[in-house]
Parts: structure tokens; C-alpha cells; sequence
């Protein structure tokens, strides 16, 4: 019996003890609750004014989006907000030249600056984390501070601003990398490995490099205007990929193994040097077309299977498909050379591997072009010839050239007199018949 009483004392000691701490822990944990504004947690915000944006300044977390527009200063300063949950976009503030934020650190939505004719700097010093950057007609914009480095970001989307350099992105995949229509960015330069959708580059300064040497795999691609490119990494792209108007002299593409769409190379002057070392699959079509310099098709020696039609035109002599199996298309060649030799391409490393499509060759010995129609299986049936508008255009060159030259002979020497005296006669008749 004393055992029984001494056991439920200790019970109640213990359990009263328990109750106690846990009292105590709930009391501190209430002690401890930070007092939220209610001010800070709302859908959306609207701002129009310095003193609306006052309002929550003081607030170190937004709960919403950010919207500012048709704003009455010229300068947007977001005081001590360490974190948007939602978006921040700016649009159509005519007079705004500033936008300040030294201690946001995370925007949860996209930064969207549209339409801010007078902006010319913007520091967010702590930014590192956002998940889309959206900046476009920002006309004269020079001057970013982004010092930490943005370390986790899904897509950049910059049109139209009058930056000189692209950076200060520090990621390994991105979503979206589209840079178009910034006539002073000269540098792009990112760590990024992977691409999950478009990579777009087009229409900047003059004289842009691109430098992208970690980037191994990206859906589709398009890259104009560019004068150098540094893609020495990149292994699959799994759609399209088009190189046009660009001012690079050399292409080097080494490591990359299969485009599961159209590889485009057009239209780019000066370009000499191309590698595709280890390209053994182009999922479409293959078109190399007008770039000036290139006169021997060599830079495919792991080629082996072509998905669509392959297209080639310009001052090109030779080509050399060495382990090229089978094109699912047609394969034109257009060739303003009077060296390259078409019986070779109709009937050997291309002409034989075509299946249900044409096999088409002209050169610069000819007009028109010769035409064979292939089926799937490979039987193949003599077609109508073709034009061929590279040798008909440089021959048409020369003749209009040829109409503005003077021979120099004496008959036109003498042609040139009689005209003058012919002139004179007739003048001398219409005085008489005025007066």
C-alpha cells in the first residue's frame, strides 16, 4: 500500500512538472510572435503616389503584388522591404529616373519595368532571388547594381534598354533567356548550363559577343546580329537552332550531338570556320544558305541521319557527307561555282541516301538545274528541271553591269557627235516657228 502511494505521489510530481514546462513553453512561444501589420499582407497594392508607397515601406515582407503606375515623383525608394511575394512592376512612368531598393532580397514574382522613358538607374544591391525579370523599352537605362549576384532565377526577358553589358546572374538553369533590340549591349555573359525553353538574341549593339561556355542543353535557339559566340559546351538542342545574319567568322559547335528540329545557317557573311565534330542527328531540315565564305561542306563528319530536307545555296565547290545514312526529305543544292560537280551529288553520298523527296543540283555552268524524284524506298524517277537562281542572279549582275559600260569604239564616238548636230537642227527649227 505504501509502495501504491509513494508511486502516485511520483506521478503527480512528474505530471505536474510536465504541465508546468509546457505552460511555461506556450507563454514564451507567445511572448516570442512577432506582430504582423495587416497592412503588409494584401492581394494587391496600387500606387500612384510617394505617399501611397510610404504607406507600406516600413514593412520588411509584402504579401502581394507590387503595382506602380502613373507615379508623382522621380525617384521609387521601397525602404526597408526585404521580400515581395508577388510581383513588382512598374509601367508607363514618364518621369521616373530612379528606382532604389537596398534591402530587397527576394521578389517571389516577376520584376516588370515597362515603358519608363526617363529611367536611368536601378540598385537592388541585395536581390538575389526572383523568379522572372521582364525589363523592356527602357530607352535610356545605363546604369544596374545587382552587387550580391542573382542566384536563383527562372527567366530574363530584356528589351530595348541602353545597357552595355549583360550579368550578374549566377545560375545554372534558366527557363527563358531573351536579350533583343539593346543597341549599346556589346557583352552576354552567363553561367547558365541548361535552357528548358527559348534562347533568343537579336537585333543588339553592332558588335556584341556572346559567351554562354557552361550552356550543354536548350530547347530552341535563335542568334542574329552577333559578332562572336562561345557555345563550346552545348550538346543537345532539342528543337530548332538558327544562326542568321550574324558577323562571327567561326561557328564552333564541337560537342553538339543532335537537334531534334531545323539547323538554320544563314546569311552570315563572314563566316569561314564551322565544327560540328560529333553532329550525328539533325531531327528537320538542314539549311545552309547565302554565307559568302563558305565554299567547301566538310563540318559534318559524324553525320548520319537527316530528318527533313536539306537545303544549300551559295558560291559553294565542294561537299563531304562521309557517314551520312539517310535524308527523310528533299536535298537541293544551288550553287553559283562553276567547280562544283552535280553528277556527284545526284548520284553519290547525297543522291543515294534521299527518300521521298527530290534530289535537285545546280551549278554555275547553268541556269537551270537537274531534278530526280525520289521515293521511300529509293526508286527514282527523272524530273522537270529546275532554275537556278544563284547562277541566273549573278549572271543577270553581269549583263546589267554589262549595259552601263562604254565599249569605247569608234562608231560610238562617232555616234555622240551626230546627236549633238541633230539637236542643234531641231532647236533652230522651234526658234522659227516661235518667232
Amino acid at each position: 500500500m505504501k509502495l501504491t502511494r509513494s508511486l502516485c505521489s511520483n506521478l503527480l510530481l512528474i505530471a505536474s512538472t510536465c504541465y508546468a514546462s509546457k505552460f511555461k513553453s506556450q507563454s514564451d512561444d507567445q511572448s516570442s510572435e512577432i506582430h504582423i501589420d495587416p497592412k503588409c499582407f494584401k492581394q494587391d497594392y496600387q500606387i500612384h503616389s510617394t505617399s501611397d508607397l510610404n504607406q507600406i515601406s516600413d514593412c520588411t515582407v509584402i504579401s502581394g503584388n507590387v503595382h506602380v503606375t502613373h507615379y508623382d515623383s522621380d525617384s521609387l525608394y521601397l525602404g526597408s522591404i526585404k521580400e515581395i511575394k508577388g510581383d513588382l512592376t512598374v509601367r508607363n512612368v514618364s518621369n521616373l529616373i530612379r528606382i532604389e531598393a537596398y534591402n530587397l532580397n527576394s521578389i517571389g514574382g516577376s520584376l516588370e519595368l515597362n515603358t519608363l522613358n526617363s529611367l536611368t538607374t536601378l540598385s537592388f544591391p541585395k536581390l538575389e532571388n526572383i523568379e522572372t525579370l521582364k525589363w523592356q523599352v527602357l530607352p535610356i537605362l545605363t546604369s544596374v547594381n545587382l552587387d550580391s549576384g542573382i542566384k536563383t532565377i527562372n527567366s530574363v526577358i530584356m528589351s530595348d534598354t541602353s545597357l552595355t553589358g549583360f550579368g550578374g546572374f549566377n545560375v545554372e538553369t534558366l527557363k527563358t533567356l531573351n536579350i533583343n533590340n539593346n543597341r549599346f549591349l556589346e557583352i552576354i555573359e552567363s553561367t547558365v548550363s541548361e535552357i528548358t525553353g527559348d534562347l533568343l538574341v537579336a537585333a543588339n549593339a553592332k558588335n556584341i559577343q556572346v559567351s554562354l561556355p557552361n550552356l550543354t542543353w536548350v530547347k530552341s535557339m535563335t542568334i542574329k546580329d552577333v559578332t562572336s559566340i562561345n557555345l563550346e559546351n552545348l550538346q543537345i538542342i532539342e528543337k530548332n537552332a538558327d544562326f542568321s545574319n550574324n558577323k562571327f567568322k567561326s561557328l564552333q559547335l564541337s560537342k553538339l550531338k543532335s537537334t531534334g528540329d531545323t539547323l538554320s545557317i544563314i546569311k552570315n557573311k563572314d563566316l569561314e570556320e564551322l565544327q560540328f565534330d560529333q553532329l550525328s542527328e539533325v531531327g528537320g531540315g538542314l539549311m545552309i544558305i547565302d554565307n559568302d565564305k563558305v565554299q567547301n561542306i566538310n563540318f559534318f563528319p559524324s553525320l548520319k541521319s537527316v530528318g527533313g530536307a536539306i537545303e544549300f545555296h551559295g558560291d559553294i565547290d565542294k561537299n563531304h557527307f562521309s557517314n551520312l545514312k539517310i535524308i527523310k526529305g528533299s536535298a537541293i543544292m544551288k550553287s553559283s561555282s562553276e567547280e562544283f560537280d552535280c553528277s556527284d551529288w545526284m548520284k553519290n553520298e547525297v543522291g543515294d541516301v534521299v527518300r521521298g523527296g527530290k534530289v535537285e543540283c545546280g551549278s554555275g555552268k547553268s541556269t537551270s538545274t537537274e531534278v530526280v524524284m525520289v521515293d521511300e524506298s529509293g526508286e527514282r524517277t527523272q524530273g522537270e528541271p529546275g532554275i537556278n537562281d544563284k547562277n541566273k542572279n549573278k549572271n543577270a549582275t553581269k549583263y546589267g553591269n554589262s549595259l552601263f559600260k562604254s565599249s569605247g569604239s569608234k562608231k560610238d564616238k562617232c555616234f555622240t557627235p551626230l546627236i549633238t548636230v541633230v539637236f542643234i537642227h531641231m532647236f533652230g527649227f522651234l526658234l522659227k516657228c516661235i518667232f
